[in-house]
């Protein structure tokens, strides 16, 4: 792949006010760019585009996918799939990732899923490190893309410093950046303010608006920016002078991770190491053949042979008959989350604070750890909505009814897609819909977490399990951040950190009755969950 083939390389991502928008291949991939918009405007979808006429010409590139969103690429293109799932090409425990990207500039696009992962900074920090060594020395045109870049280089707490060398410097040796974000002003303004190129689509957050006030010329920003539609636009910088307003144009590969069949996923040219997985029994979890101990959370208080005396064991009628018999004892450790939230705090001086929340990770419900584990209501109903859904949700009332334009009308959506989303949450049972009169009401149908309070991380450490059984995680982090974003104006997930909690599987017998519980192994209660 030449590079005078890339500088003569057109890509066409959308309609302007005169005809095809077309974008200088070169100006992209060695150039600074910023892709930013809320959500729901079309931002991931737009990059998309990017990414499926950059496969078409031929153009080397990574994408850092945070939510696989750009696995459907391998529909149309070849393409490598850097992921934790079963379908992916490369798996991230144990792959050499120096040498990945010294192989990147000749092999296929690479796209780099960390929706599963669960230290997307270190990956992410190490390959792009290597990268960066790489193209220093061979000075070949190559453009890194990264998905929400408000986590990887954020204006507030840790960042992967290498970006910000990237930022400077990459362009002389052919690095090329683009960086996307729904909060453009969550992401480091020293790495923000490098963007020569930027689409700027809708955004409605004061703060954000800001941030992207110094891009446009003249008086200030355009009034349409609060109001545009999904998939518009303004391409601006070294895209277009002076700033044009862009519809982009309709992808050939479906969003989301669509999953490619296993005929096409072969890795022709990329000849390094192969991932290997080990899986530990019991818990289904895979784990790198040398991790010494991967297990981190809260040591139990009470022994097992303590458990029969502290059951509640009942008769076999009513007050009446022998009593129940603790005929097993299992140590069992349950997966929960400690869930860092970043949000504003204050009256007077606000400012960003990360507060933190405890889930279940089977169920989503949320716990509260002090004098031994308490479950209620929490995400459990809320888990996979989109930050639409639930601002919708949100904006729903409880107590008496809604319509469409009222909810529209508040967030600064069209009805349409108010409406459709609507139907959408009266389909999954959490609104309910009625007529009056040619009207159609909504009522929302569940609770809402509060805003979090203060809650001091947990100490953990590290455990021997000495055989007891692990209940998994099905709450990833995916599931939870559309939840988090849409809760509370200005929040993101800012850390995601599964931890195991000691419980106790109890088997009671009674003649030929049998029953099961589950008993908190701090504090000796039984649990429901």
């Amino acid at each position: 792949m030449s590079e005078p083939a890339i500088a003569e390389s057109k890509l066409e991502v959308g309609t302007g006010p005169t005809g095809p928008f077309v974008i200088d291949a070169n100006l992209l991939v060695t150039g600074r760019t910023c892709v930013l918009g809320s959500s729901g405007s079309g931002k991931s979808y737009a990059v998309g585009v990017l990414c499926e006429e950059l496969c078409r010409n031929e153009i080397p590139f990574a994408v850092v996918d945070t939510e696989g969103e750009h696995t459907g690429l391998k529909e149309k293109f070849e393409a490598i799939w850097v992921g934790e799932e079963a379908g992916c090409d490369l798996g991230w425990e144990g792959l050499d990732l120096a040498d990945l990207a010294k192989q990147a500039p000749d092999i296929a696009p690479l796209i780099l899923d960390v929706s599963d992962v669960a230290d997307p900074k270190e990956k992410v920090g190490a390959f792009v490190e290597a990268l960066y060594a790489t193209l220093t020395e061979r000075r070949t045109p190559y453009l890194l893309v990264v998905e929400e870049a408000d986590k990887f280089v954020p204006q507030y707490g840790s960042r992967i410093p290498i970006f910000g060398e990237v930022a400077r410097r990459g362009r002389k040796r052919g690095m090329g950046l683009m960086i996307c974000s729904q909060r453009p002003s969550l992401v480091d303004k020293n790495v923000l303010s490098q963007c020569g190129n930027q689409l700027i689509g809708k955004l409605i957050i004061q703060n954000d608006l800001q941030s992207v006030a110094q891009f446009f010329p003249g008086k200030g920003l355009p009034k349409e920016l609060t109001g545009l539609r999904a998939g518009q636009f303004f391409a601006m910088g070294g895209l277009a002078a002076p700033p044009m307003l862009v519809a982009v144009k309709k992808r050939i590969t479906r969003p989301g991770g669509v999953t490619p069949s296993l005929a096409k996923r072969a890795v022709r040219k990329y000849s390094g190491p192969t991932n290997l997985k080990v899986e530990v029994e019991g818990d289904g979890a895979e784990r790198g053949p040398e991790a010494e101990n991967p297990y981190v959370g809260l040591p139990p208080s009470i022994r097992a042979d303590d458990i029969p005396v502290m059951v509640k064991r009942e008769r076999s009628f009513g007050i009446f008959g022998p009593k129940e018999t603790v005929t097993a004892v299992t140590p069992r450790y349950r997966t929960l989350i400690q869930l860092g939230v970043r949000l504003r705090r204050g009256l007077l001086k606000r400012r960003f604070e990360t507060v933190y929340v405890c889930l279940d990770g089977v169920t989503g419900k949320g716990v509260s750890i002090d004098r031994g584990l308490q479950v209620f209501d929490g995400f459990q109903k809320l888990l996979n909505l989109t930050t639409l859904q639930v601002e919708v949700l949100r904006e729903v009332k409880a107590e008496s009814d809604t319509s469409a334009i009222d909810v529209a009308s508040e967030l600064g959506e069209s009805r349409s897609t108010v409406s459709r989303v609507l139907a959408n949450l009266d389909d999954k049972r959490l609104v309910r819909s009625i007529e009056v009169r040619n009207r159609k009401l909504y009522r929302r149908l569940v609770d809402l977490p509060g805003r979090p309070s203060e809650f001091v991380p947990l100490e953990l450490v590290p455990l021997d399990l000495g055989g007891a059984k692990v209940v998994p995680p099905k709450v990833k982090e995916s599931n939870v951040k559309g939840v988090v974003k849409g809760l509370w104006e200005g929040a993101d997930v800012d850390s995601f950190e599964p931890f195991l909690y000691p419980t106790f599987g109890v088997e009671l017998t009674v003649r030929r009755k049998h029953r099961q519980l589950v008993v908190d192994g701090r504090s000796g209660k039984e649990l429901v969950f």
